[in-house]
């Protein structure tokens, strides 16, 4: 039964079923107190805790626990009571090691609530032993700035998160809890290699403008094409709304279950859509103008040059019939207050459309996660598929009159967000 147990020191007494489960009595080989509180060392034998048990590796699926007499001891010099170590056992969650470095390992590969069953443990302590896990794994690490960074927010739990990542690789890099000032002027300001990044992408939000003047003072800030070109949907979303007021009920049902159809691009539409949007015309001709607004919007990232950008900007300004400008209100405030920023674009060429998919994903990875929390979110992401590179030296820590400790910091490189997706298709997150 030595075997059984796979413990380097511990031994095989004797074993026994109870119920449904195997219960394997075990000895040290070799007892002696858990440590050593005084210079000299003299303990003495203080009696025995009896039926101690700790979870072990399931057997042919059978849940299995090791019972161990675990001795007393008490310090002759001190007083301290004490107990033998199990250099096996780890006492935080009533596990033997062997069992709670698969936990870990499983916790990372698979969905938690799988991870358990496999191991014969509950779900929420499989969260417990992997949040200790990553804490240690994570501590420390910190993503490596990308030539183009790419900066957005998702919705979780009801809280705006701040995400970014590497938008030429493809990859994540990071997600934080907080998208406010103060707690990603801390974030960025300890990161190194900031002036490495020569193109931020971002949605229209001053702050990220600010925070990337002061923080990437290399880089040029370029506002994404996908949150200008969106906000034309509003416009026309708008204007639906207004004209459903002055149909019939049957026309208004008919017009709400349509909403989707009026967001789609004419040259990006399948056939069906096409000729859903023909039909629609056809009956509400008044929408058909409004759309086509739209349409012309988006058509401004059609043009070859910045100089060409900028003159569709002004003829769209100029030509929009003012029955249209409240409704396109956002459209035309994107274009008055952020259009250096916007035609930055022809300079660089890059969208934060790798983030905005990335954004999607992390719902996905959300619900398939039955509800994980940010920190764990990211841990696993990061666990999982994230590329680990090597350690960088940050300097010595003095204390005192010693010679100080080398800090170190491990880089990450990022999560591929392919991989990612593979993962979730798989439902092995």
């Amino acid at each position: 039964m030595s075997d059984l147990l796979r413990l380097r020191h511990l031994e095989h007494v004797t074993d026994y079923e109870e119920g449904d489960d195997l219960i394997i009595k075990a000895r040290s080989k070799r007892s002696s107190p858990e440590r050593q509180c005084c210079l000299l060392v003299n303990f003495v034998k203080n009696g025995t805790k009896k039926g101690q048990r700790y979870r072990d590796e399931p057997i042919r699926r059978q849940t299995v626990y090791i019972e161990i007499d675990r001795q007393r001891y008490k310090c002759n010099e001190c007083g301290k009571p004490m107990y033998e170590g199990l250099p096996d056992i780890d006492t935080r969650h009533d596990m033997t090691k062997k069992l709670l470095r698969r936990i870990q390992k499983d916790a990372v590969e698979w969905p938690f609530n799988q991870a358990a069953q496999v191991n014969g443990v509950d779900a929420k302590q499989v969260e417990r032993i992997f949040k200790d896990y990553a804490a240690k794994k994570l501590n420390g690490y910190v993503p490596t700035m990308p030539r183009v960074l790419g900066m957005d927010e998702k919705y979780i739990q009801k809280k705006a998160r701040f995400i970014i990542g590497d938008i030429e690789r493809g990859d994540m890099l990071d997600m934080q809890p907080s998208r406010r000032v103060l707690d990603l002027n801390r974030y960025f300001g300890s990161l190194p290699g900031r002036d490495n990044v020569e193109v931020v992408c971002q949605d229209m939000w001053r702050d990220y403008r600010e925070i990337t003047k002061r923080l990437f003072k290399n880089a040029d800030v370029v506002i994404d094409k996908y949150h200008v070109q969106r906000t034309s949907n509003r416009g026309v979303e708008a204007i639906r709304r207004l004209f459903q007021q002055d149909v019939s009920k049957a026309e208004r049902i008919h017009l709400k279950n349509k909403q989707k159809v009026f967001l789609a691009r004419w040259e990006t539409a399948k056939p069906f859509t096409r000729n859903q949007l023909t039909a629609l015309f056809t009956f509400f001709p008044e929408l058909k103008h409004a759309y086509e607004w739209k349409e012309a919007y988006y058509e401004i990232y059609d043009a070859t040059s910045k100089a060409e950008a900028n003159e569709r900007m002004d003829q769209w300004l100029r030509d929009l019939p003012p029955a249209y400008r409240r409704p396109f209100k956002p459209s035309i405030d994107a274009i008055n207050n952020w259009r250096p920023w916007i035609l930055n674009y022809w300079d660089h060429l890059q969208t934060n459309a790798y983030v905005e998919s990335l954004n999607n994903l992390i719902g996905r990875m959300n619900m398939q996660g039955v509800g994980y929390d940010l920190e764990t979110l990211r841990a696993k992401a990061l666990l999982k598929h994230g590329r680990i590179g090597e350690e960088i030296r940050l300097g010595i820590t003095r204390e005192g009159h010693g010679h100080g400790a080398l800090r170190t910091r491990k880089l990450i490189l990022g999560v591929p967000l392919s991989t990612l997706e593979a993962d979730l298709a798989a439902g092995t997150f």
